[in-house]
């Protein structure tokens, strides 16, 4: 998963609508967009974030900013991701970093009682893929502490992914 930095737009209600292909065209020249969805914009490191800062200061737009993790394209989904992230217009699907915990179960753990801990997170998932010969769950950060729970039961240990 990858690091990305959403800027949620609050535009003013009763502008003209050519007022965001303005926006749009001012960061064309000055911001390198990762992607986009509605009013919500996404970059890629800090120095685009505050070329996006500019354009919008000089538009009088205020902005939130957001730090998303941008999922791999391979990740499953399940029901619970849109109540944490969203799928852009380009149809990447990112989570909100401050309200999800990846991690994974660390390779000194038997095999046999993963695959019975995992059963028992799957209920609880938000997203799941692979990373090299390793299964990531994604799930609710408030669930960390059940995570480890679930793992010590079945004698696994997990690693959180910062």
């Amino acid at each position: 998963m990858e690091f990305k930095i959403g800027l949620m737009m609050d535009l003013p209600d009763g502008k003209i609508p050519g007022f965001y292909a303005q926006i749009v065209k001012a960061l064309a020249g000055k911001v390198e967009l990762f992607d986009r969805d509605k009013e919500m914009l996404i970059v890629s490191n800090e120095e685009q974030q505050r070329a996006a800062l500019e354009v919008m200061a000089h538009f009088n737009i205020e902005t939130s900013i957001m730090e998303l993790r941008l999922l791999v394209e391979e990740a499953e989904l399940t029901d619970l991701f849109s109540d944490y992230g969203f799928t852009s217009r380009a149809e990447h699907n990112y989570l909100y970093d401050k309200i999800v915990i990846p991690f994974r179960f660390t390779t000194n753990s038997p095999a046999a009682e993963v695959d019975q801990a995992a059963l028992q997170v799957e209920e609880h998932l938000i997203a799941q893929y692979k990373d090299g010969d390793h299964d990531v769950y994604v799930v609710d950060r408030q669930l960390e502490e059940l995570m480890h729970g679930i793992a010590k039961a079945y004698r696994c240990s997990i690693e959180i992914l910062r």
